[in-house]
């Protein structure tokens, strides 16, 4: 059935105003993209020794005052890669799967606090740790993310809905499937109307 012509104008109208201002991005691939890079670019940094000068100090740092942390450590570097990995692709698919530039400078926070909070707290049992390669990793990859979500319009902004004055970020391919509801919903009205008509009387003679 084909819709009138006020209803092709309200379709032309949710056509006008929902004209997409940035690409419409995707999730799974930047997360494996900005984890590794993040990943990869810690450890390597680690491997050739550029966190060394850091660990020393924050170690000499916890065995002077008012810490007197004993010389011993039951930390494995093989866990700092484990938690590199870890974080760096959670923290990416976090921040690619989160609405608002500002909640995403919150997660890179409250991931920076859990992250370096956690050193002092296992200098309390003597086992030093230090969060540099951990947080580097995560800081690298976080960057990488948020860029990304910056400059595309992810999945998940297209369920918020926008503020008053705003414009709406949205696909063509969402644009046609609203077409297709606005459409299928006419239809059902119209089938609605008919069925629950009054039939017409009949016009035989008494």
């Amino acid at each position: 059935m084909e819709p009138t012509s006020e209803h092709q104008s309200e379709i032309q109208s949710i056509q006008s105003t929902n004209k997409p201002t940035k690409p419409l991005g995707e999730v799974l691939v930047p997360v494996l993209i900005c984890g590794v890079v993040g990943f990869v670019l810690t450890i390597i940094l680690s491997v050739i020794g550029m966190y060394d000068g850091l660990n020393m100090s924050l170690k000499e740092y916890y065995m002077g005052k008012p810490f007197y942390m004993s010389d011993s450590s039951g930390w494995h570097v093989a866990w700092d890669w484990l938690m590199a990995v870890v974080l760096t692709f959670g923290v990416s698919y976090a921040v690619l799967d989160t609405d608002k530039s500002w909640r995403r400078v919150m997660l890179i926070l409250l991931t920076a606090v859990v992250v370096i909070l956690s050193s002092p707290a296992l200098m309390l049992w003597d086992v030093f740790w230090s969060p540099v390669t951990v947080f580097v990793g995560v800081l690298w990859s976080w960057i990488c993310a948020f860029t990304y979500s910056s400059q595309h319009t992810m999945p998940c902004e297209l369920l918020v809905p926008p503020k008053q004055g705003e414009e709406i970020d949205i696909s063509p391919l969402v644009i046609t499937e609203r077409k297709k509801e606005l459409v299928e919903h006419i239809e059902r009205e119209e089938t609605a109307e008919k069925k629950y008509q009054p039939k017409e009387q009949s016009s035989c003679p008494d």
